[in-house]
């Protein structure tokens, strides 16, 4: 991934480097995390990734991280083409054989999408931010505004996908950068039911 990234020059060596030292002492993070952490826009690490078509997929991500086995992955994977076309989310179907836990599951998703998680419980969601996104979208894809700045919007999902991502930002604004967060289902609905309740604008 480091070679992409400077390939694309949207880090230099001596951050790459940097990046890497701290990997060795921070293990279990992946690099891109790092690198996210370090301030380069999450827009343009997605942008590389998918454009060299490196995003790790998120089965290789919990058998990596020992989560869970070859031999589970290849199962659920099984469970899943059997959907055809209403195919379930693989970290789903892991979830409903036991596999993995709901904190697994949101760990590997901000891995594969290089996202942050964020906690949502003393979070104080605002009808006029909500807006941006409208309300009927925003429920049916769980998503909360957590800022919209004058260069940049800040928003939370439960359950990221490509296509979702891709949607928002090619309906957003250009001028402005867009930063995904993961939060939990928990969180966001009760968001979602609070700002559904307040008449107020």
């Amino acid at each position: 991934m480091g070679e992409i990234l400077l390939e694309k020059y949207i880090i230099t060596q001596e951050m790459l480097d940097f990046a890497l030292e701290l990997q060795k002492k921070e293990r279990g993070k992946y690099l891109g995390q790092i690198i996210l952490e370090l301030g380069i826009p999450q827009d343009q690490l997605n942008e590389a990734l998918d454009y060299f078509q490196h995003r790790k997929k998120i089965g290789d991500i919990l058998v990596e991280d020992k989560i869970i086995l070859p031999a589970q992955l290849r199962e659920a994977l099984a469970k899943q083409r059997e959907g055809g076309k209403f195919k379930k989310p693989l970290g789903r179907i892991l979830m409903d054989f036991g596999y993995i836990d709901y904190d697994q599951y949101i760990n590997a998703l901000a891995k594969h999408f290089l996202m942050q998680v964020v906690s949502l419980r003393n979070f104080q969601p605002s009808k006029r931010l909500q807006k941006i996104i409208g309300e009927v979208y925003a429920k049916k894809n769980k998503i909360v505004v957590l800022e919209n700045g004058l260069d940049k919007l800040k928003l939370a999902l439960s359950e990221p996908n490509s296509t979702l991502v891709e949607e928002i930002r090619r309906f957003a604004l250009l001028s402005k950068r867009i930063e995904f967060y993961l939060a939990q289902s928990s969180e966001i609905d009760p968001c979602l039911e609070k700002l559904a309740a307040d008449r107020t604008c």
